[in-house]
């Protein structure tokens, strides 16, 4: 649910007018309404003071999101392309050579120089912590995925 929609919402449940609601947490009705029709963004202290004058107590849940969804479902492709073809680590090798230095690059080499099975395991790794080496790696480039495939990759991650 996004912003909007979700003090719209609870407005709406608590029975509360924009003006009221505004009165309750220390803004205008103006601003009510365009945090409601998102022409506006609250900031999270601000969203917060919002619900709690409305008698909602929120919950906050880990989320991953689309493009860390995207992350993974392209990784998870590239992984089957390792799996299918190690050859396709040769290719990255030269590619990483290009690459600028960096403590992820440094990574990927001994990644790679440890064989497929490594890659694979980082690739498909749904570690938080992994997220940036597996957004970083040198198979993005090499055409690996088709275009049509990458961008249905990112609809699937999208939710559409």
């Amino acid at each position: 649910m996004d912003t909007a929609t979700l003090i719209r919402t609870a407005r709406t449940q608590a029975g509360l007018t924009q003006s009221v609601l505004a009165d309750r947490a220390g803004t205008s009705a103006p601003t009510i309404s365009a945090y409601e029709h998102a022409t506006r963004h609250p900031r999270a202290d601000v969203l917060l003071r919002l619900l709690a004058a409305t008698g909602v107590e929120p919950v906050l849940v880990p989320s991953t999101t689309g493009n860390a969804r995207y992350i993974d479902l392209y990784c998870d492709a590239l992984a089957d392309h390792v799996r299918n073809d190690p050859t396709v680590l040769e290719p990255a090798k030269v590619k990483l050579d290009r690459m600028r230095p960096s403590d992820n690059v440094r990574v990927w080499r001994k990644l790679l120089d440890a064989g497929p099975s490594a890659v694979v395991a980082v690739l498909t790794s749904r570690d938080p912590d992994v997220r940036g080496l597996k957004a970083d790696n040198p198979f993005a480039r090499l055409g690996l995925i088709d275009e049509d495939i990458r961008l249905s990759l990112v609809d699937q991650a999208r939710g559409r």
